[in-house]
């Protein structure tokens, strides 16, 4: 039996946003910069 389209729900599950939230979670972006410090020319964009 072939399924009706209008009943077929499709969400990306990327990788990527559970490792950004793991990471922000766990703080280590911070713990990066605390040992190697930040440069005055840095630009985040997001």
């Amino acid at each position: 039996m072939k399924p009706i389209a209008s009943s077929i729900r499709v969400q990306d599950l990327d990788h990527c946003g559970i490792v950004a939230g793991i990471i922000d979670q766990i703080g280590l972006v911070e713990q990066i910069n605390q040992e190697l410090g930040t440069h005055s020319q840095e630009k985040l964009s997001a």
